[in-house]
């Protein structure tokens, strides 16, 4: 699967995304947030990274 090893290997860097709508994925928001330090993509604080991707 080309486009899930591309997701993969982007998810594994901090790159210039910030917001939820940029995410592809939850497992990418929970990279970011937990690895990246993107606090603000928690915006409730319950540990959950953009809850409309984080069901």
């Amino acid at each position: 699967m080309p486009g899930l090893k591309a997701a993969t290997a982007e998810a594994g860097s901090c790159s210039s995304k910030r917001t939820c709508g940029q995410m592809a994925s939850c497992d990418e928001a929970r990279h970011y947030l937990t690895d990246c330090g993107m606090s603000k993509l928690d915006g409730d604080h319950d540990g959950i990274p953009c809850e409309s991707l984080c069901k």
